[in-house]
């Protein structure tokens, strides 16, 4: 199998941790593709961040890069509160979805039947159980649960230490906090934020909408 080469689209936050779990898989898993650097837009970073490369642009990337078959693209240019309108900009960097790369960390455990789009990211430590399907561009990260027969749709972030109980469905662009869990059997809506260490009892049936707390409630919109 040949070995492929990641650009990451952003460049701080979240980018930078997946850049590092990316190095980490490397050094002490073997794992065998490889970091590029990032493309990014802000140029007071100059011509690095955190010691790997700023490449381009971000949507000067791919027009550089489309002829480099082995080269594959990350996306991760979220805020928690704005995953939705960030997800929207995707079209303006023109990779096609099939150039999009999954990450999962060799620490990881993705179960065999476990299905998965494009795009997504699995941190060290996450554990994505029996019959899970995840849809594009969702970031998992360090020390996740997916409980079985859940689904993920698009463009969802699930902060460290989330839990998400079985036959559980979690639409698109849902934030869920630290520490957050979400029962077994609820479905989540569209554009939702589950505040840090809020416990979902219930199905979330309103989209564009904040919950917090124990057991979680509706804090405001969105």
């Amino acid at each position: 199998m040949s070995v492929k080469k990641i650009i990451i689209i952003g460049g701080i936050g979240n980018a930078v941790n997946v850049a590092e779990q990316m190095v980490d898989a490397r050094e002490k898993y073997g794992f065998r593709d490889e970091f590029l650097g990032f493309a990014f837009d802000n140029e007071s970073f100059g011509k690095e961040i955190n010691g790997f490369p700023l490449l381009s642009k971000s949507r000067e990337v791919y027009d550089k890069y489309e002829k480099y078959k082995d080269v594959y693209f990350l996306y991760q240019m979220y805020r928690p509160d704005k995953l939705k309108e960030r997800a929207l900009w995707l079209p303006e960097f023109k990779v096609p979805m099939e150039r999009y790369y999954n990450f999962i960390h060799p620490s990881a455990t993705v179960c065999r039947s476990v299905r998965m789009g494009y795009g997504n990211i699995i941190h060290a430590g996450c554990v994505l159980n029996v019959n899970a399907v995840l849809g594009n561009h969702n970031t998992f990260n360090s020390t996740c649960l997916l409980a079985h027969d859940s689904s993920v749709g698009d463009h969802n972030f699930f902060a460290a230490h989330s839990v998400i109980g079985s036959n559980t469905t979690i639409k698109n662009y849902v934030f869920t906090g630290l520490n957050a869990t979400i029962n077994n059997q609820v479905e989540i809506a569209e554009n939702v934020m589950i505040g840090m260490g809020s416990v979902v009892m219930k199905s979330i049936t309103a989209p564009n909408q904040v919950v917090i707390g124990v057991p979680a409630k509706k804090l405001k919109d969105m």
